[in-house]
């Protein structure tokens, strides 16, 4: 297996995590027994660093630690979503597409997250030197509604500019993709994370905004499912959060952990590169379960009016449950991995 240019193997680093496991132990009282369902399809939508919270639990044995059979899938934001409400993937763990779900009528809610800010980089070519240069051009995006859409056109309306009418924006479905069409000259610009931030600076492609400073709000690495999987999987979800709230304590604690992981699903073995993905993120991923309801809010109100015309008048609280991350914090569990008090 392929390792960072830092020498230590993974199965180091799994024996330490093991080794360190009891320190995250629980003493107050358990929520949740034993899972309804074992065997769990855990998605994430890009090998982008943002989901390395969730490469890190299944990595470090977390899932299994609860009781959970987890495999991994790649799945867009909307594929996902398709996923859940056909039963071929358990959870949803991007963005959006859970809320636009809803709206149409299916019976989906959140259940936890962990990011609710748009944390991308607007790349763009070496001649563009600001946002409003992009007037008349194309920029790339993953796909509609997605995250990277919103913090496209976010900034884009913060500058000034009109999505769509004064730039258009391509649809490429993953962030390989788009960096792909900045360096051939596809795309004038267009929606990056980490690790394809450093691929598009060794390129020579300029920065032209960070979203992360920007402070665009939005439902971006969240947690949700089917409400009749709530109600019938209950120990699962716990799992499931138990698993994930090690697992970003963890990926804070020891960066080294998080690194190998970002490496392996990333496929990325240059140093340089994997320490600027796991510091392009770190920072963003929140020791706080709840779902935020100004999120959703915010959400709710990028949404178009013509295919969304309920979403103005949407009661956001209608959209999430945290019921779950409420029992896990009364109960201690939170407190005592390392959770803020």
């Amino acid at each position: 297996m392929r390792t960072a240019r830092s020498g230590r193997p993974w199965t180091i680093l799994v024996t330490v995590v093991v080794w360190l496991l009891p320190v995250f132990g629980v003493s107050a009282a358990e929520i949740g027994g034993k899972p309804e369902k074992v065997d769990v399809v855990v998605p994430y939508a890009q090998p982008s660093a943002t989901f390395t919270p969730i490469w890190v639990a299944y990595e470090a044995g977390l899932f299994k630690k609860y009781g959970l059979n987890a495999k991994l899938e790649q799945l867009t934001p909307q594929v996902n979503a398709q996923a859940l409400l056909s039963g071929d993937a358990d959870f949803y763990t991007a963005g959006p597409d859970l809320l636009n779900a809803r709206l149409k009528g299916a019976r989906v809610k959140y259940f936890g997250g962990m990011m609710w800010q748009h944390v991308f980089q607007i790349w763009g070519a070496k001649e563009i030197t600001d946002i409003k240069d992009l007037k008349g051009k194309t920029m790339a995006a993953t796909t509609p509604r997605a995250s990277t859409d919103t913090a496209i056109r976010e900034t884009l309306k913060r500058n000034g500019l009109t999505p769509d009418r004064d730039v258009k924006i391509l649809y490429l479905q993953s962030i390989p993709a788009v960096l792909t069409a900045l360096v051939s000259g596809q795309a004038a610009a267009g929606a990056l994370s980490a690790p394809a931030t450093a691929r598009a600076r060794e390129a020579g492609l300029r920065m032209l905004a960070d979203t992360g400073k920007l402070n665009i709000r939005g439902t971006v690495l969240t947690y949700g499912a089917r409400e009749d999987y709530l109600k019938n999987n209950q120990n699962t979800v716990y799992a499931f959060l138990k698993a994930m709230a090690e697992a970003v304590v963890l990926a804070k604690r020891d960066p080294a952990v998080a690194k190998q992981a970002i490496a392996k699903y990333t496929k990325t073995a240059d140093q340089k590169v994997i320490d600027e993905s796991y510091e392009f993120f770190a920072p963003y991923w929140l020791l706080d379960f709840h779902v935020r309801a100004d999120a959703i809010r915010t959400q709710l109100g990028y949404l178009d009016e013509k295919e969304f015309p309920q979403a103005q008048n949407a009661d956001a609280n209608e959209f999430f449950d945290n019921t779950f991350v409420d029992n896990l914090e009364r109960s201690g569990f939170f407190r005592d991995i390392g959770f803020p008090r």
